[in-house]
């Protein structure tokens, strides 16, 4: 892929319409770690209500809850996924469920698969590569939302980043799916954030 060309959405093109429904893309998603703006995206990478087929839903969750990773994205917009498997790591699962307030008593689904901590990317990559070729020969179109690659920079550096991005990229374009993955620019440095945008289709820029 060539390098992506970074626009600044605004809030008609997160309406679910027709750029949710075509597949195979993979996006940055430049913002703040607590950017409402930033899930309504996820949120819309669902369709509408009665979009058909629904498409299967994969959440990577390194620095949420897998509960409150379901609710920001799957409960904030009107559509919903066929499937949703999570994969999370223990280390910042645990220290993400003590800064909770409440528990919300959602289910994410029927498969959840956690790894030691974030600085395991070949447990991480094997997990999203079972789900997604899981997945890859079923009538439904497959979205996965990595949150986040700010709470991954902190654990490896950029060239582990990188190699990782590039695998899971590359998997997602072999079996036509969609993904976007979330970074807060002000969290690493401008290096850092243009060595990844160039791995990815097109970049939003929610700051």
């Amino acid at each position: 892929m060539g390098t992506a060309d970074t626009i600044t959405p605004d809030r008609v093109a997160l309406d679910g319409g027709d750029d949710a429904d075509e597949g195979g893309e993979n996006v940055l998603v430049l913002a703040d770690s607590m950017s409402r703006d930033a899930d309504e995206h996820c949120a819309a990478q669902l369709g509408s209500a009665d979009a058909a087929p629904a498409p299967n839903l994969l959440l990577v969750s390194l620095d949420d809850t897998p509960d409150s990773r379901f609710d920001a994205v799957v409960r904030r917009g009107p559509g919903r996924p066929a499937n949703v498997a999570v994969v999370c790591a223990d280390e910042t699962r645990g220290a993400a469920a003590a800064r909770q307030t409440g528990a919300s008593g959602v289910d994410p689904g029927p498969w959840t698969a956690t790894v030691s901590s974030p600085a395991d990317l070949t447990g991480l990559g094997v997990r999203i590569e079972q789900v997604i070729s899981a997945w890859a020969d079923g009538p439904e179109p497959v979205v996965l939302c990595f949150h986040s690659l700010t709470t991954l920079c902190q654990y490896v550096d950029d060239r582990a980043a990188f190699r990782f991005c590039h695998t899971v990229t590359r998997h997602l374009d072999s079996v036509g799916a969609s993904s976007h993955f979330h970074l807060d620019p002000a969290a690493v440095d401008d290096r850092t954030v243009a060595t990844l945008s160039a791995l990815f289709d097109r970049v939003e820029d929610y700051t």
